[in-house]
């Protein structure tokens, strides 16, 4: 039990029930009924202090789950982003290297002309997408499908 140097006098008007229970503690505890007050409040502030504690590891705890999976998920966008990334930058200086060697003047955009070439790559690269994407969607649904399962 802690001695404190200075106390001061507060007078309170209380319930016979927690006069009862003062007394008890400080039978208990051998000590004066302000010593048991005294006591009762450090314990509660420490009680709660904990809980705070408690609360805060809690909560952090359950940021960093859902930081995993995002950071998980941001590192494969990141690999993706620099393959495409050097991927476009190897066709860039071929389509140089192949524009230069054949000094070709202008260039003809496919607004202007398209080759059946270019509308059998959009068109294949277009089915590659949706295919993706349907794998995808039967992933996320089959998930969700097993989340509710185990949930049940």
């Amino acid at each position: 039990m802690k001695l404190r140097a200075t106390k001061q006098r507060l007078h309170v008007r209380l319930a016979p029930g927690t006069i009862e229970k003062i007394q008890t503690i400080a039978d208990e505890k051998h000590v004066s009924q302000a010593d048991a007050i005294t006591e009762a409040i450090d314990h509660f502030y420490a009680d709660r202090d904990e809980k705070y504690v408690v609360f805060k590891d809690m909560i952090s705890d359950l940021m960093d789950e859902k930081l995993a999976t995002m950071q998980d998920k941001l590192h494969r966008i990141q690999v993706t982003g620099n393959v495409v990334d050097r991927d476009t930058k190897i066709l860039l200086e071929f389509m140089n290297h192949y524009y230069l060697i054949n000094e070709f003047k202008d260039l003809i955009t496919t607004e202007k002309y398209k080759t059946n070439g270019m509308q059998q790559a959009e068109d294949l690269i277009q089915k590659r997408i949706h295919k993706h994407r349907q794998k995808k969607l039967d992933y996320e649904k089959r998930k969700e499908q097993k989340q509710q399962g185990s949930e049940a």
